[in-house]
């Protein structure tokens, strides 16, 4: 728990989110504290939770939505005062939470009214930077603004555990009051790795790679939400979607039992896919960044298959609940 210069300690997050499995940061994610995880105490005091920008099940879905998702924000710093906030914290594509891409406008309105309370604006590139957003290298930048602090993980050492943190210099000077060392911090190994990965990319043109094939792939997805009615939307930027099933494309009830069945049959074909969003209805597609337009279409055409297949195989009947999912699994 940190605090800005003058004592505000209030962090902000959005429902549904997700930030990692260290207690502080689970103490940020909604996702672990609302459902499975910070020993069962629920939402830390010194958090505040704003609406997910949810453009499809969310309350705000017209032009407007990134001004009117970013006024919750803005009223949960007026409620704190001046210098009340210390952070505001966000995935740039807010995977877990279902493929959520925040409106236009959004970031920029949070950001102003944050720093305006004294705060600082962290972006979470874990899942969304090193340009698999295709048009930009990182989520925030579709935003057109610029953060204090962006966190960054998994991707930068392709399976090799590597993690960074770059944020300004006036919050690195701030730091230095406080003593911090890590055994590991910055060993040539891990940093050998990083640069590799940087490489290939570059090399590779796995970039522009990812804006080509993420939209072949979006199109081919919307071909599928064409013809089979169980798809309410399919959304997403780069070689990061989703595709929301429904049990009624007019009312939009989430069918969290198609999406499992769906995740299993595709698995059976080789064609890895997740379920996320708080009702686990929505199929989460984050492939390789070599992903390739032969890939996209055997994706497509496993979708298509196991979607008609539960059309056949479940019952009409069913809840529409699911069991509890492993805590094993709850990470992926």
């Amino acid at each position: 728990r940190g605090q800005n210069p003058r004592g505000g300690s209030r962090c902000l997050v959005v429902e549904h989110a997700y930030h990692g499995h260290t207690s502080a940061v689970i103490g940020l994610s909604p996702y672990k504290f609302d459902h499975r995880s910070f020993g069962g105490r629920g939402q830390p005091e010194w958090v505040t939770k704003c609406p997910a920008p949810d453009l499809f099940r969310g309350p705000h879905r017209g032009a407007d939505a990134g001004r009117r998702y970013a006024e919750a924000v803005a009223e949960a710093c007026a409620a704190e005062g001046e210098g009340g906030v210390c952070a505001f914290f966000i995935e740039s594509g807010m995977s877990v939470a279902g493929v959520l891409l925040p409106p236009a406008g959004y970031l920029a309105s949070c950001y102003e009214a944050v720093r305006a309370a004294g705060g600082v604006c962290v972006a979470d590139e874990v899942q969304t930077g090193l340009g698999r957003f295709g048009t930009c290298w990182w989520g925030f930048e579709q935003q057109g603004v610029v953060p204090d602090i962006v966190t960054m993980g998994k991707p930068m050492g392709n399976g090799f555990p590597l993690a960074a943190v770059v944020t300004t210099g006036e919050v690195a000077d701030a730091f230095r009051s406080s003593e911090y060392f890590n055994t590991f911090g910055g060993n040539t190994v891990a940093c050998a790795v990083g640069l590799e990965v940087l490489a290939i990319l570059e090399e590779e043109r796995l970039q522009e790679s990812a804006c080509r094939v993420g939209a072949h792939t979006l199109s081919r997805l919307r071909e599928v939400g064409d013809s089979r009615g169980a798809v309410g939307d399919v959304r997403g930027r780069g070689l990061l979607l989703g595709v929301e099933l429904v049990r009624d494309r007019g009312t939009r009830e989430p069918d969290p039992e198609l999406a499992a069945f769906a995740m299993g049959r595709m698995r059976a074909e080789r064609v890895l896919v997740s379920t996320d969003g708080p009702h686990r209805n929505v199929l989460k597609i984050k492939p390789p960044m070599c992903f390739s337009d032969e890939d996209a279409d055997a994706l497509a055409s496993a979708l298509d298959s196991a979607l008609a297949a539960g059309e056949r195989e479940l019952p009409a009947g069913r809840t529409g609940v699911l069991p509890p999912r492993p805590a094993l699994l709850s990470y992926l």
